[in-house]
């Protein structure tokens, strides 16, 4: 039996006669026969403009060479005289066609030139083989008829040919060898160089960047389940909303805010990472009534405008009042405090996020910037395994925090890595598998910069990843300068630069401490500088930095430190 592309027993067309040859050739040719069904082609001979091809049966031989067959179903009927060909149909009715026989010759050039321009075919070195056409009329028994001047009865085909194909083929092969053997045979390479042009099995990857695409909009589907929270919020003015990384805790904390906003009460959406308030201050941009900041930058503006207003200096008084205590976590809470009982209080509803990171002195202050205390609307978002700035918050809401248990940012592979470091109540993987998390291993600093440099020029290149979907984490900072400098050394693609989390912007991808980064994500994130990380010290650490990103996660380092914290 032949080999068939496609096989014969799947092979569609409009055309019942072609289907019919199709399968009767691939049933009666032995196996060094090819055929393929329904080639098509476009070349450029000469290098001129684009022209097309066809052929609707092609058969490659190893010694007798190539034949283009053209199949016409029906009866076919033809008038020399004004050239006209028909094919009447089974309900008597006549279609004019095109001469089989010229498009048949056409499509032998037309392959001719495909060939040529095919490097694989190139390389076989064969100047003149045997390769010719023949027509095909499955639906009558009297195709010798047909013959004209350009129609030599050796190449047609009809009903009574269907049962010894083998017999007609070798004819129509014979007829088109005029060299009487001089011809090359095209072996078997020149088969497969036909097969690799017109019958390749291809299997494509998509790209990086095409399947964080992909895993957005399952993502976006995930995400709308966490936002049913939103519904339930509506009745309660004092509510702790607690979840693990991904669980969409800034998401519904951000469009709660807009919401309050939305419905004319002055807002106050407070976080405590500056990174995290810019990227929810943009997205919040031209929401009348609400204001997005981190709690100090709160702290900075009340003091100064008691400045302003008063002339005093809150923050030095503070200083002198406690003087051994914290600049950020008692002096600067202090201030607030006695800034926001000289200006009274603004806000109807405050939704705070990270509130984990939020230290003990820094409630008073946030209660009294409401203006009803009793009756307006707090909400607390916080993941207490994110508590990477070692603090102890009696928030002051009451009773047990609502729980989210739903990962729906990472991918399955990376919550398996991230959760491996949490401690808290179970949380649901996503229903996006993902790919594996990947190691690039390297014995020194300046070797794994390397790596990332290859990496991201990989991503950014062939991948399409936009540089500001990829951010480089440091666990540990001890040494952040030296690695900052190692990765500005290294040849970049042009598009891209290095930043810090406030330069996040089109080209830029972001080079920080897993800390400065809290509550942000990326499609994807390279993790590094966590020679020296304890998996049980630093575990939260390790958690944070591994939850960060959305589609693909890999970390840099030894071997061995690489095993210890994914195991």
């Amino acid at each position: 039996m032949a080999r068939c592309f496609p096989d014969p027993q799947l092979a569609v067309s409009d055309s019942n006669a072609e289907l019919i040859v199709f399968r009767a050739l691939s049933e009666q040719l032995g196996p060094n026969y090819v055929i393929l069904h329904s080639v098509a082609w476009i070349s450029r001979p000469g290098g001129g403009g684009p022209r097309e091809g066809e052929s609707d049966i092609l058969i490659a031989h190893p010694a007798l060479g190539l034949l283009v067959i053209e199949v016409k179903g029906g009866r076919v009927a033809l008038d020399y005289r004004t050239k006209t060909w028909v094919s009447i149909d089974g309900n008597d009715v006549a279609h004019e066609i095109k001469n089989p026989f010229e498009q048949a010759r056409r499509g032998k050039f037309a392959l001719l030139e495909k060939l040529r321009e095919s490097p694989a075919w190139k390389k076989l070195g064969i100047r003149r083989f045997n390769i010719g056409y023949a027509v095909f009329v499955p639906g009558v028994s009297d195709g010798d008829r047909l013959r004209g001047p350009d129609a030599p009865v050796e190449i047609i085909g009809d009903r009574r040919d269907l049962s010894n194909l083998n017999a007609w083929v070798e004819q129509a092969y014979i007829y088109w060898d005029s060299k009487g053997g001089a011809n090359q045979p095209i072996e078997v390479r020149g088969i497969d160089a036909v097969i690799a042009l017109f019958a390749r099995a291809v299997s494509t990857r998509p790209l990086l960047s095409a399947r964080i695409t992909n895993e957005d909009d399952a993502r976006l589907a995930l995400t709308k389940r966490q936002a049913a929270v939103l519904d339930m919020l509506r009745r309660q003015r004092r509510v702790m909303i607690a979840g693990g990384a991904g669980t969409g805790k800034t998401l519904i904390a951000r469009e709660k805010a807009v919401r309050l906003a939305s419905e004319g009460m002055r807002t106050l959406l407070l976080c405590y990472n500056r990174g995290l308030a810019d990227h929810l201050r943009e997205q919040c941009a031209g929401i009348e009534a609400l204001d997005v900041a981190t709690f100090h930058q709160v702290c900075h503006r009340w003091i100064d405008q008691v400045g302003a207003k008063y002339g005093r200096d809150l923050l030095s008084e503070a200083r002198a009042d406690l003087p051994r205590g914290h600049e950020f976590d008692q002096h600067m809470p202090l201030a607030l405090a006695v800034a926001v009982d000289m200006l009274g209080p603004i806000y109807d509803a405050i939704v705070v996020d990270e509130a984990q990171d939020f230290g003990d002195e820094y409630w008073l202050p946030i209660e009294m910037l409401l203006t009803r205390p009793d009756e307006a609307m707090l909400y607390v978002f916080l993941d207490e395994n994110q508590d990477i700035y070692r603090r102890s918050s009696n928030i002051p809401v009451p009773g047990e925090p609502m729980v989210l248990d739903r990962n729906c940012r990472n991918t399955d592979a990376i919550h398996a890595a991230a959760y491996s470091h949490y401690r808290g109540t179970a949380v649901e993987p996503p229903e996006i598998a993902g790919v594996n998390v990947e190691r690039l291993l390297a014995s020194d600093m300046d070797k794994q910069a390397r790596s990332i440099g290859s990496l991201v020029t990989k991503l950014v290149v062939e991948e399409g990843v936009a540089p500001h979907e990829i951010a480089i984490l440091l666990c540990e900072t001890n040494d952040r300068s030296a690695r900052e400098r190692a990765l500005q050394r290294l040849p970049m693609p042009a598009v891209v630069k290095l930043g810090r989390v406030e330069d996040f912007g089109p080209g830029c991808i972001t080079v920080d401490s897993v800390a400065r980064f809290k509550g942000l994500e990326r499609a994807v994130v390279i993790l590094w500088a966590f020679e020296n990380c304890d998996v049980d010290r630093d575990r939260e650490t390790l958690y944070v930095g591994m939850s960060r990103p959305k589609s693909v996660l890999f970390v840099c380092g030894t071997s061995e430190a690489c095993d210890r914290i994914i195991g």
